[in-house]
């Protein structure tokens, strides 16, 4: 017995999700998922009674399409920011690499929100975030990760800006166990 009124600017529904063909195949293009371990949307799925709806990516591993072709996204990532960034040599030069090994070095605690994008630069360089951080921030919050709160969007690494801590460090802790964007058996991606 509902009434639902859309209202939409575009000359289709939907805003930034939406399906296009690549190479023959279908594809769902925007932030088609859930990210798993931040409970809220799991909640809502729960509350709404379609847990049984809810299914997690295939046995393809992510990657990211870069300097032309594609790259794994490495074991040990956190919405893209590596804990090893060794692991991204190939999608990274080695120049970056070195960049990105921000372990051993001093950090100033943060007492602001940055963005996402912004504290990762300052601590890894901006290819991390080019090349690994914004295709994934931007697959589950369609949005720029120079304009995304890492306070809102990833919690467990504004902790670590907090306290002044090394990021690859800390990421490396928080994936040890479960192996992060690239976990095996479940990754932390879902969608209905």
């Amino acid at each position: 017995p509902a009434e639902v009124t859309v209202l939409e600017s575009r000359d289709r529904v939907g805003g930034v999700l939406l399906r296009r063909e690549v190479a023959g195949n279908p594809v769902d293009l925007g932030a088609e998922s859930v990210l798993t371990t931040r409970t809220e949307a799991l909640d809502l799925i729960e509350e709404l009674g379609l847990t049984a709806e809810l299914h997690r990516p295939t046995g393809v591993p992510a990657s990211v399409w870069s300097r032309g072709g594609f790259h794994p996204v490495p074991r040990g990532t956190m919405m893209g920011v590596p804990g090893d960034p060794s692991l991204a040599a190939g999608l990274l030069t080695p120049e970056e690499v070195d960049r990105a090994r921000d372990t051993g070095r001093e950090h100033t605690p943060v007492t602001e929100d940055l963005s996402v994008g912004d504290f990762v630069e300052q601590r890894m360089g901006p290819a991390v975030v080019d090349r690994l951080v914004e295709p994934l921030l931007g697959g589950v919050y369609a949005g720029d990760a120079r304009r995304l709160s890492l306070t809102a969007c990833i919690p467990a690494l504004a902790k670590v800006a907090r306290e002044g801590g090394a990021l690859a460090d800390a990421v490396a802790a928080l994936t040890d166990r479960s192996g992060g964007t690239q976990a095996r058996p479940a990754p932390p991606f879902a969608s209905l």
